[in-house]
């Protein structure tokens, strides 16, 4: 059997205390997590951020010469681009719960063939701009549909989206993905004219379509990204798993003091001294006042109309020791009676 555990700080070893470290610990690891979260989210924003300022005002360029393979990578994204090449008729699709500026949005989305690569077609899907979503629901299955014919599209490349098994009303899409699209592009027309061809792995946000459509969309304003609010994140949640345990410190400090008599000592206002001296001339004045050690009772119930005793008789300050300390420690400028 070990030796009890002894010292200042032994009550550290009890359960509750230890049930207390324990809660403190995890709250500060759960801070430290959110922090790295806040600051991986962090650093994304801002790499988001450089890309965009090194490469969103350049010139457009051949989406050949962009991207020698049909891959959009990281380095790709917001690259502005030029394509040649036709949309696949009737085949607009509606991409859904996708706002713009805070806005409730529909954005119509089409497969285009892009001819302009040494004789070899891609498949490029567009987002070709947005509709308030009340117009679009107005609209319903009449959509604005793109130029016909050879169009020369500009836009900026993005990076592909995941896609999703969730189900979906004909003709609408959750997600960018190209095959998403094209499957749904597949229930309100007829695809087969792209079925085989190579497809971007990726996709294009337009920016001007020459010929004009026939019913212009609302386009995309330049990204911003607040990453500064996550970088606050990341310093607060430190801040927190810190305070939670510097807590534990400053608690097991305080009962330290409190178990060995050296803990703060409560100085009386003069109110409360007063309020406090006045109960207890009330309890001198009770007859039925219980003995104790130091404590005389007889002369307290004879005084006429209980009042108490001056400083010289039995029971006054000089027979009351615990009124004595109460009034030394009010300060010289209380009154003794």
């Amino acid at each position: 059997m070990s030796a009890p555990t002894t010292g200042r700080y032994a009550f550290l070893a009890t359960p509750r205390w230890l049930g207390l470290i324990a809660v403190m610990v995890a709250v500060s690891v759960a801070c430290v997590l959110l922090g790295r979260w806040q600051w991986s989210r962090f650093e994304e924003r801002s790499a988001d951020s450089r890309q965009v300022d090194a490469v969103y005002d350049a010139d457009p360029v051949p989406l050949a010469q962009a991207l020698p393979s049909p891959t959009v990578r990281d380095g790709d994204e917001w690259t502005p681009v030029e394509l040649t090449g036709r949309y696949v008729e009737g085949a607009t699709v509606v991409l859904r719960n996708r706002p713009v500026d805070g806005d409730a949005a529909a954005h119509l989305v089409s497969p285009f063939v892009a001819s302009d690569r040494g004789g070899d077609s891609l498949v490029v899907v567009v987002d070709r701009g947005w509709l308030p979503a009340a117009r679009a629901q107005e609209l319903a299955g009449d959509l604005p549909a793109p130029p016909s014919g050879e169009v020369r599209l500009t836009g900026r490349l993005r990076l592909a989206e995941e896609p999703t098994d969730r189900d979906r009303p004909t003709g609408q899409v959750y997600t960018l993905a190209a095959e998403d699209v094209l499957d749904s592009a597949a229930e309100v027309t007829d695809v087969s004219e792209v079925i085989g061809l190579p497809v971007l792995d990726g996709y294009v946000l337009a920016a001007a379509e020459a010929p004009a459509p026939s019913e212009p969309l609302g386009g995309y304003t330049r990204p911003s990204f607040n990453y500064g609010l996550n970088l606050s994140y990341t310093i607060q949640w430190g801040l927190f798993a810190v305070a939670a345990l510097g807590a534990v410190v400053v608690l097991a400090r305080r009962e330290a003091a409190d178990r060995s008599g050296r803990g703060p000592v409560r100085t009386l206002s003069r109110a409360e001294f007063e309020e406090d001296l006045e109960v207890y001339q009330q309890l001198r004045a009770t007859p039925a006042l219980p003995g104790g050690p130091g404590v005389r009772q007889g002369p307290w119930a004879q005084v006429p109309g209980g009042a108490a005793p001056g400083p010289g008789a039995d029971g006054g300050a000089a027979g009351l020791p615990g009124r004595g300390r109460v009034i030394e420690a009010a300060g010289p400028e209380a009154e003794r009676d």
